[in-house]
């Protein structure tokens, strides 16, 4: 067969893998639904799996069925599927085609393959399409294509918050291929035909194993996968040791996003699967649903019997039945630090994949993070949430302390924008902005209202004038605190302050999760460029606060503020 253009996909097995351990227990050949494997004579050594990967009516047959008053017999919809593995210096490198991605154990294939390849062949001028994640305390994922190539300075990269997912774009070598994109598989569109996929495997093997990356994408490395068992074993343990203590009912930073990015336009319906969990359908991904569901099932396993078994189905609104979608697992995000030897290295969970912060790169953000201002305005508190430490400012600290919180200012020309200036201002010109780092939403978030309302204080005359007379309104005199409105804001005077109420960790002291640290550093840095001072105050509160019960009137508050910040940021699914 001549060569011809075509695209192609191709995986690589983790070192010591065998073909037959690549394939999931169910097409294996003692599982349900064997696929026919047979060496495969054009290549030494090669080896192709194939068969019919699914078989079944379509899900509109019923629909139809009814309009007709009989059954549309014989009707289904398939997909076929083959893989040949390829030995290329003692590991294989699988050419993928149809639905075989199906049928494949992804845990025998190396994570991030299809992207190395990508970032090591397509120079930082070439890039075509991005998809990038944010991890926090709620993980944003966004997807960014160009229409021809272009820089990738102009996809909006913020290097020290995303993770590079997937990439594509057009290598600076025509002859290795002509558009090119990956994420754990490749995806390369190229001249070649069945005699070339030996040499093209070892050309692909050989471009993974370059650094060339380093050049323009050197801000992929802050997170570097890790590949070691045992290592990702303790790691697991520490997952396991939070996720036991949400089901104990105590706070710990752990939450569920989804792996990639999802079609909002779909909608769909939720179930945990894998622990005797039946019929309970919900309609968003949070880790308090499944920590619910896991007490409601007592679940008595491990963390190995989570990663192997649980699973999250999904239903689409135009389909009619639950399908697997994710495994519960790939949608933790967490961090965790482990200490060896003196030195203590930090890991975050994201997509099924733990990931080492580079440690240049920690060291970084935690200079700037204790480089920021420490104020005592709140001090320690007995307050358990963020609406009982509101209502107890607002007793004892009348004199200095004007309450802002629910105060709603809509800036210039903006129509229900209802933007909070800040939950108070204080007689020293202080903005403070209150959140409980313990609760549903975000702590980003508060980074961002920081922002957000310092813009508007700025630049928006009409901005000032009604808050200035809100203020007045308060309490009168309080307003000379604040400058006209056509007066200049001397930014100088004025002081953001961020304040988080936190338990303390094992050890007693306060602190913030590292990626919280790095959101707050990208927020800091936009309001010094505005010309404001920022400080931070970490609000000791009582370590029993989730264990607390809360009055009818504590949990209407807390309900009403998780409501609002689900209207202002992209929550989980």
């Amino acid at each position: 067969m001549a060569k011809k253009m075509q695209t192609l996909t191709f995986r690589l097995l983790r070192k010591g893998r065998a073909p037959a351990k690549a394939i999931s227990p169910t097409f294996a050949e003692d599982g349900e639904k064997p696929l026919t494997s047979e060496p495969w004579p054009p290549i030494e050594g090669g080896e192709v799996y194939f068969g019919q990967i699914y078989r079944k009516p379509p899900v509109w047959a019923d629909f139809i069925s009814t309009g007709l008053e009989r059954t549309l017999d014989g009707m289904m919809t398939g997909g076929a599927g083959a893989v040949v593995f390829v030995p290329v210096k003692g590991r294989y490198v699988a050419v993928c085609f149809g639905q075989i991605h199906m049928a494949l154990n992804d845990d025998a294939f190396e994570r991030q393959f299809g992207l190395k390849v990508t970032l090591n062949s397509v120079p930082g001028s070439s890039i075509r399409s991005l998809d990038l994640a944010t991890p926090d305390a709620v993980t944003f994922q966004k997807r960014v294509q160009a229409s021809r190539d272009s820089d990738v300075n102009t996809f909006g990269v913020d290097q020290l918050r995303d993770i590079a997912r997937v990439a594509g774009g057009t290598p600076k070598d025509p002859n290795f291929a002509r558009f090119i994109a990956g994420k754990d598989s490749l995806s390369i569109t190229c001249e070649i035909g069945p005699g070339d996929i030996e040499a093209k495997c070892a050309e692909i093997f050989q471009v993974y194993e370059k650094k060339d990356y380093r050049t323009d994408f050197k801000w992929v490395d802050n997170l570097r996968p890790v590949i070691e068992k045992d290592l990702i074993e303790q790691l697991d343990q520490e997952l396991f040791s939070d996720l036991s203590e949400l089901r104990k009912g105590n706070p710990a930073d752990l939450h569920m996003s989804p792996p990639e990015v999802v079609d909002y336009t779909e909608g769909s319906e939720l179930h945990y699967n894998g622990f005797r969990s039946h019929g309970v359908t919900f309609h968003s991904l949070a880790i308090a649903d499944y920590v619910s569901e896991l007490n409601r099932c007592k679940f008595a396993g491990d963390i190995k019997e989570i990663k192997e078994k649980h699973r999250i189905s999904a239903k689409p609104s135009d389909k009619d039945e639950f399908s697997e979608k994710w495994k519960v697992y790939d949608c933790f995000v967490h961090e965790a630090s482990l200490s060896s030897g003196g030195t203590t290295r930090h890991y975050i969970l994201f997509a099924g994949n733990w990931f080492q912060v580079e440690a240049s790169f920690k060291d970084s953000v935690d200079s700037f993070f204790d480089g920021i201002d420490r104020v005592a305005i709140v001090g320690k508190t007995a307050a358990h949430n963020e609406q009982e430490l509101i209502e107890d400012l607002v007793k004892t600290r009348a004199g200095d302390l004007l309450k802002l919180d629910k105060t709603k200012i809509n800036p210039t020309g903006v129509k229900n924008a209802n933007l909070e200036p800040a939950d108070f201002l204080s007689d020293k010109k202080h903005f403070i902005h209150l959140k409980d780092g313990h609760s549903s939403g975000p702590i980003s978030h508060l980074w961002s209202q920081g922002v957000v309302s310092a813009e508007s204080f700025v630049g928006d005359n009409g901005f000032r004038k009604k808050l200035r007379s809100v203020v007045k309104s308060e309490k009168k005199g309080f307003e000379v605190h604040l400058p006209r409105s056509t007066e200049r804001v001397a930014r100088e005077n004025y002081t953001i302050v961020y304040g988080i109420m936190r338990q303390p960790y094992a050890n007693g002291k306060l602190g913030l999760p590292f990626f919280s640290k790095v959101s707050l550093q990208v927020s800091v840095e936009r309001l010094r460029r505005l010309g404001f001072e920022v400080a931070i105050e970490l609000i000791e509160k009582p370590a029993s606060s989730a264990k607390k019960k809360l009055s009818k009137k504590a949990k209407a508050a807390q309900l009403a503020i998780v409501e609002e910040t689900e209207d202002e940021v992209l929550e989980e699914v």
